[in-house]
């Protein structure tokens, strides 16, 4: 009896676990939008698992800050007011620049030569607009920001950069919005290769706010249509 309850909940962790990962990176890619609901029996239905592992995964996402459960309307993919948007990003670009600075000195030729290979595989991505987009270029922030050397401080850009990722595909939503940010990154890796510190941290800041101001305007019902130039590195 007890070898059983433990296989149980042994089975149950692990189903929890790929639906969780598989729901996340749903959201987080864009699958499902902010305010869009989250329709349990779809969900059972899909992943053919118990209502309770459902129940569980919907629990640890909005422990995330990617769900908002409310009583008999069930779970919704959160959306965030001008006001958060606001408080999140005050954060983001001061351990942003923080982080820019460190992976400067700490960055390694073999850590260069992955973002490279990431650089490369994102722009595939982004080009033929895969659904694995806004994944690819989650690893590519998270390895740049790993070089840093400050496991603390790369937890804490992580996870603000997820509280804040439909801001990132709002943005990409934009006419030419993907192409800039392949220069960007390339311009990133360049002044990584020159270990051009004030140069590695304005481009780092200026893809953080161009990002932010145009979910504030959009917000605010004001249309965006330019963006900003970065010249291709030679």
């Amino acid at each position: 009896m007890g070898n059983t309850n433990r296989a149980e909940i042994s089975t149950t962790s692990v189903s929890s676990a790929l639906v969780l990962g598989k729901l996340e990176n749903a959201i987080l890619s864009g699958y499902f939008k902010p305010r869009e609901r989250l329709v349990e029996r779809d969900l059972l239905a899909h992943f053919d698992v118990s209502r309770t592992v459902i129940r569980e995964v919907l629990k640890m996402l909005e422990g995330k800050g990617l769900v908002k459960i409310t009583p008999y309307r069930g779970a919704i993919v959160v959306d965030l007011t001008a006001e958060e948007v606001g408080q999140i990003f005050f954060l983001r670009l001061k351990l942003e620049a923080a982080a820019a600075r460190l992976v400067v000195q700490n960055i390694t030729r073999i850590e260069v030569q992955r973002l490279k290979r990431l650089c490369k595989e994102l722009e595939k991505h982004m080009s033929d607009r895969t659904d694995q987009m806004i994944e690819q270029d989650n690893e590519f922030h998270r390895a740049l920001f790993r070089a840093s050397g400050n496991n603390y401080l790369n937890e804490m850009v992580d996870y603000l950069s997820m509280k804040v990722h439909m801001v990132k595909f709002n943005a990409w939503s934009l006419p030419n919005r993907i192409e800039q940010s392949i220069l960007e990154h390339n311009a990133m890796i360049a002044a990584l290769e020159r270990r051009d510190g004030e140069a590695f941290e304005r481009l780092v800041t200026d893809h953080l706010l161009f990002s932010k101001n145009n979910y504030l305007e959009q917000l605010n019902g004001i249309p965006r249509t330019g963006i900003s130039k970065v010249e291709k590195p030679s």
